[in-house]
């Protein structure tokens, strides 16, 4: 199993610098299989100079723009899916009525994919280039629908050469939060960064060595390839190197923030969040002139265009299930059945729910909490807990979310009643169908026998509609026969006479 180093840096090779797989295979020793299976995956998210000669292309030059706009774009594009130097070629003879030589197109693209190499690598650390980004964080105040306030976090993506960004709030910080930030303001404007730079955050970066080699996180160097950009990080306390996002965080935390947000629905509020960012491009951009929205339309042709495949972010993670029946994420804890205790459930953890599971079975999702030390309980996870242990069904802490008939049915019995109506319940959960819970209670107690054997009745002719058949309907109308059968035969053989 190869680290996900040496897959970035495979992917590097083939995306980036255009290496053959047999260049790839023989510059890190892997085997030519494993180099081509890592080049082509796409759903996650040269040594010697080329030969620059000649400086002039007398027969090729009308044809210059046409080559330069085929190799931009398919600087956007993945590589298998660009154009091969035969392939614009046969082009240029085709679309353009070029008749030159292939050799004078072979040498230009050659010289123009090396001047594009060098652009995408050697800016200075000021300059701005088109369809490069900074990343940052920022925090805010929000209330709550209750009115409770509480400390949000900004994510804002900033494009500084058209000073075009947009910003996703969310409850935390976290690696699910910042991966799912991205994925929809790369899904808003339509294409992906082709460089991101950003500071340390732990949520990226797990290691910081020396000088500008960082050791990413998993999480993050599998987005970066799903994704296909190429991510710079700031030199520690170099806050001044993402000068511009940390500008726009400032601009659009008074702007967008002001005044302080009543946040009922993270999910809404960053939809239409987009929008008033999308709105606020049509100011004046404040050193070039002109409008940002214009500038930015220019820009947005250099992003790299959206991968194929839906990321979908969250982790997984391995729970020990307590003798209550609970997992802790993140000092939350999250309620399943007491019956598991002891064992071990995965959880499959997203910014803003988590499910959980166990033998490959989804037995609850959750919102995810990002209080601390908060129980989050379902009463469904512990009806059948309750089977074994009746006695003790009106003195849990859940007892308070099961529905209101079933509290005042379940308190007005005792021993094997309360258990055997448990045992109702317990059937009731399991198919799915506890929103029919109170239901099934109440027609019974409507015939006035509220005991088990009638609520399972009732539960089943509430859940079970009963199926009747309509009558079959003819495509045409169906013809008369006027069918007057001669009997005399018969008569003849029993020696009587037609009547």
């Amino acid at each position: 199993m190869k680290t996900m180093a040496e897959i970035g840096y495979i992917k590097h090779l083939y995306e980036n610098e255009d290496k053959s797989l047999r260049e790839i295979a023989k510059i890190t020793d892997m085997d030519f299989r494993t180099v081509q299976k890592y080049a082509y995956q796409e759903n996650w998210s040269p040594d010697r100079l080329p030969n620059l000669e000649p400086e002039s292309y007398p027969a090729l030059g009308p044809y210059i723009g046409a080559i330069d706009e085929m190799l931009e774009q398919d600087a956007r594009e993945p590589r298998k899916q660009r154009h091969t130097k035969m392939q614009i070629h046969k082009r240029l003879q085709k679309e353009q009525g070029y008749t030159g030589s292939y050799d004078s197109v072979k040498k230009y693209v050659r010289k123009k994919k090396f001047v594009m190499q060098q652009e995408k690598m050697g800016y200075l650390p000021l300059a701005h280039p088109a369809g490069h980004a900074q990343i940052d964080f920022g925090d805010f105040k929000y209330y709550d629908s209750g009115g409770g306030a509480h400390e949000g976090h900004a994510l804002v993506v900033a494009f500084p050469h058209s000073n075009a960004g947009w910003m996703q709030v969310f409850p935390s910080e976290n690696q699910e939060c910042l991966l799912e930030g991205l994925k929809r303001i790369f899904a808003h404007i339509g294409g992906v960064p082709v460089r991101v730079r950003a500071d340390n955050m732990t949520t990226a970066v797990a290691q910081v060595l020396e000088g500008t080699e960082r050791v990413l996180s998993e999480g993050f160097r599998r987005f970066m390839l799903h994704y296909r950009f190429e991510a710079e990080f700031c030199n520690p306390a170099a806050g001044n190197e993402k000068g511009s996002v940390e500008n726009k965080v400032g601009y659009t935390r008074r702007n967008l923030l002001v005044p302080v947000p009543v946040i009922e629905d993270f999910e809404l509020y960053n939809t239409a969040l987009l929008e008033r960012c999308d709105a606020d491009h049509s100011r004046p951009h404040y050193k070039y002139g002109g409008l940002i929205c214009e500038r930015w339309e220019g820009e947005k042709q250099r992003l790299l265009s959206l991968p194929q495949h839906e990321y979908e972010v969250f982790r997984y993670e391995a729970l020990a299930v307590n003798k209550y029946g609970f997992v802790t994420v993140d000092s939350n804890k999250y309620g399943l059945s007491p019956e598991l205790a002891g064992k071990v459930a995965q959880a499959k953890i997203f910014h803003d729910r988590l499910g959980l599971y166990y033998d490959h079975q989804l037995l609850k999702t959750y919102p995810r909490s990002y209080g601390k030390n908060e129980e989050m309980l379902d009463w469904t996870q512990y009806v059948g807990a309750l089977c074994k242990k009746p006695g003790g069904a009106t003195d849990t802490r859940f007892f308070s979310q099961m529905p209101r008939l079933w509290q005042q049915h379940l308190q007005s019995t005792k021993g094997k009643e309360r258990k055997s109506a448990l045992m109702v319940l317990r059937e009731i959960v399991r198919d799915g169908n506890e929103i029919l819970c109170d239901d099934a209670l109440a027609m019974a107690s409507e015939y006035g026998r509220p005991d088990a054997d009638s609520i399972r009745q009732c539960y089943y002719l509430i859940s079970k509609a009963e199926n009747h058949p309509k009558p079959l309907e003819f495509a045409s109308p169906t013809p008369t026969l006027d069918y007057r059968p001669d009997l005399a035969a018969y008569d003849h053989l029993t020696g009587g006479k037609a009547q």
